[in-house]
């Protein structure tokens, strides 16, 4: 029996570690995103944001690399450059330079939320971006529904209008054709997502507030943005098994393996003296008998 108990122990064990997160084994050729967070002002947000494009990267096939502003002066090797929640000067003359030849030698250019308000004296940027914030966004934040517009493979499968509470940026002047694509706007026709025309630039109002990043099909829009603002082409191929977060997330399953070896030591442990007082009982039994 305590054999029995202890061959199961192992092959739970076993199973355990076999169903363990593991990294995503990658294609060489993934698109490559440097992302920036510099000047956000919440940086719980933050820090919830990146983890999900993190299981976001690992399921869909894409590399997303932590930067900072110093990075783009050397952007070789990267597909998308990704603002995400910047604000304020954060580039200096040499690395606005640097993004600008990157974008216009034909990288991709990923923007979100106060992205917007980001630089606001770079004329570069205002253009490239085809629209100005016309101030700070409105707060406290307001849910509104947000309408997807097709026809584009960013906002492909996104056919369901959307809640979204967000601080909303609204701009003067407002993005339109022909240097701008809308791709999404709230029910006041204000829009809240957008591609340029002649490059490959994306920008979403939406994704300065928490629960935004929890949003799937805003997530879905995002992913296909840097789909598209990578130059890929093909369809994106969803890899189940490599959405788990990395650690120290998987501290939770360590702990997990060791209730278990605990629990099956205890029982075992257990059972042995159990076994051992059945044995000690009919040892007296038979002496009494003598």
């Amino acid at each position: 029996m305590r054999t029995l108990l202890r061959l199961s122990l192992v092959v739970m064990l076993v199973g355990a570690f076999a169903a363990a997160p593991a990294s995503a084994a990658h294609a060489a050729d993934e698109p490559r995103v440097l992302v920036l967070t510099t000047g956000h002002g919440d940086a719980e947000t933050v820090e919830f944001a990146l983890e999900r494009l993190e299981m976001e990267a690992r399921r869909w096939n894409f590399e997303l690399v932590e930067g900072e502003p110093a990075d783009v002066e050397e952007p070789a090797g990267f597909d998308v450059l990704m603002l995400l929640d910047t604000e304020g000067d954060i580039f200096d003359a040499g690395q606005e330079a640097a993004v600008e030849a990157f974008v216009e030698g034909g990288g991709g250019l990923v923007a979100t939320h106060s992205a917007a308000a980001t630089e606001p004296d770079w004329a570069w940027w205002r253009e490239v971006l085809g629209a100005t914030a016309a101030g700070a966004p409105v707060t406290p934040a307001a849910e509104r529904a947000v309408e997807f517009h097709g026809d584009s493979p960013i906002t492909e499968g996104l056919d369901e209008d959307l809640e979204v509470t967000e601080r909303w940026y609204y701009f003067s002047p407002e993005p339109g054709e022909p240097g701008q694509r809308v791709l999404a706007s709230m029910d006041s026709g204000d829009p809240v997502a957008w591609n340029s025309t002649e490059s490959r630039v994306f920008y979403s109002v939406a994704g300065g507030e928490h629960e935004t990043w929890g949003e799937r099909d805003f997530l879905q829009l995002l992913r296909q943005a840097i789909w598209w603002a990578a130059g890929e082409e093909g369809a994106m191929v969803q890899h189940t098994a490599d959405a788990a977060p990395r650690w120290p997330y998987t501290l939770t399953f360590v702990l997990f393996v060791a209730a278990v070896a605990g629990g099956g030591s205890i029982a075992v442990w257990r059972l042995d003296r159990t076994e051992a007082a059945r044995l000690a009982e009919a040892a007296a039994d038979r002496e009494a008998r003598v």
